[in-house]
């Protein structure tokens, strides 16, 4: 056993932040080989600009100065306020010492004095593309009660080697099917005629997609969420690229996709939310959408060369989207739960 403390990340303190992310690297470099790459400019940014709809704190065991591990928790503050997300990792060479342990135990009481009932984590698992991702995290998990509550697949697509000509016969073949809709693309807050249905497609979201035995309740999204979720990306310096389908004849918004590239990023992105509302499904729209969106990538930034997305294993309508517009298999990335 190695002694510690457990202090709150001071973002005012240049060697703890330097440190703290330093130990993120590493835990990155040795567990999470082949997928995409810790990006220290980003959790530098969330550690100093959050959401306003969560709240968030940081924590790390410190040894005589010295940065042993980390761990985050998120606490929803409008909906699933039952819920606290953590993410937690130790430095290869302090663990089996007690640091995630204790680290673990402290957001456990947390999450006690704060009313929480559920704990969730996200943990990678090998796959064909990264069969080197390390299997310790989901066995600590498991030890420490948490359940295996959503199993998730993690793909890339590698924009250099798409077939672009392949994709344009599959543009007009789904485009045939779409002439009732109008694709706006845009970046950032979505605008004022399609902001109030973006809101309500975000909104569908917690409860469309499958969820396995994960507890995740339904949440009330609206244009004022969007804005203050834009105005966190904007000043974390991210690029949030969206394409939106529009119905033509009544104006509502039938679906749209999101890809978000993080300040100091300059390979890897990654895809947020995609969907479709189920009054206008069948019109291939989600094809369109990730099509268009995937191009937009390229225009904004030429060099970017992955877009990384996950989706549950059972949800094979969106599996087989994005395999068709050149996403493949890397890894899973499942949830574990833990409730109180």
């Amino acid at each position: 056993m190695t002694h510690f403390d457990i202090v709150p990340v001071d973002p005012g303190d240049p060697a703890q932040v330097r440190a703290r992310l330093a130990v993120m690297g590493a835990v990155d470099a040795h567990d999470h080989a082949g997928t995409r790459h810790f990006n220290p400019a980003h959790a530098l940014a969330a550690s100093v600009v959050g959401r306003n709809d969560v709240r968030s704190e940081r924590w790390v065991a410190v040894c005589d100065g010295r940065v042993l591990g980390y761990a985050d928790a998120t606490m929803p503050l409008l909906d699933n306020t039952h819920s606290v997300y953590v993410d937690l990792g130790v430095h290869p060479d302090e663990r089996r010492r007690g640091v995630g342990s204790g680290l673990l135990r402290h957001v456990e009481e947390r999450a006690a004095e704060e009313g929480r009932s559920a704990l969730s984590t996200w943990i990678l698992a090998p796959g064909e593309g990264a069969p080197e991702v390390r299997t310790e995290g989901a066995a600590f998990a498991v030890g420490k009660g948490y359940q295996l509550s959503l199993n998730c697949a993690v793909r890339a697509v590698e924009l250099d080697t798409v077939d672009e000509a392949a994709l344009d016969r599959l543009w007009d073949e789904v485009a045939a099917k779409a002439a009732d809709f109008d694709l706006v693309a845009f970046e950032g807050l979505p605008p004022e005629r399609i902001i109030d249905g973006m809101a309500y497609l975000h909104a569908r979201m917690y409860t469309d997609m499958p969820l396995g035995e994960w507890d995740l309740q339904e949440a009330a999204i609206d244009r004022d969420r969007l804005a203050g979720w834009s105005e966190m990306r904007r000043l974390r310096g991210e690029l949030h690229l969206q394409v939106a389908a529009v119905h033509r004849e009544s104006g509502e918004v039938a679906g749209f996709t999101e890809i978000i590239v993080e300040a100091g990023s300059e390979f890897d992105c990654f895809q947020g939310d995609t969907i479709v509302d189920p009054r206008f499904r069948g019109h291939r729209l989600g094809t369109l959408l990730k099509i268009a969106n995937q191009r937009a990538v390229r225009s904004w930034r030429p060099r970017m060369r992955f877009v990384w997305t996950g989706n549950a294993v059972s949800n094979d309508h969106m599996i087989a989207i994005n395999e068709s517009v050149g996403y493949r298999l890397v890894c899973e990335e499942n949830v574990y739960q833990k409730k109180r």
